[in-house]
C-alpha cells in the first residue's frame, strides 16, 4: 500500500489542471490537441502539464529502480 499512497501523493501534489490533463492523456488516451480543446488551453500547455506530472512519477519510480538487482 505504501507505493499506492506514494503514487496518489504525486497526483495530489499537482495542480488541478496538471492532474486533469495528465489523466485525460494517460487514462483516456486523448491527444494533446484534444486535451487543449477540452480544457481550453493550447496544445503546448497540455503537453507541459502532462510532462510535469510524468517527471514527478519518474522521480518517484526512479527510487524503486535503483533498488532492483537488474537493469532495464
Amino acid at each position: 500500500m505504501e507505493t499506492l499512497d506514494e503514487l496518489l501523493s504525486v497526483l495530489e501534489s499537482c495542480t488541478e489542471a496538471q492532474r486533469r490533463r495528465f489523466l485525460l492523456y494517460a487514462l483516456d488516451g486523448l491527444s494533446y490537441e484534444q486535451i487543449g480543446q477540452l480544457c481550453g488551453c493550447s496544445k503546448n500547455a497540455a503537453f507541459q502539464s502532462v510532462e510535469a506530472v510524468r517527471k514527478k512519477f519518474k522521480k518517484l519510480l526512479g527510487k524503486y529502480m535503483d533498488d532492483m538487482p537488474f537493469s532495464v
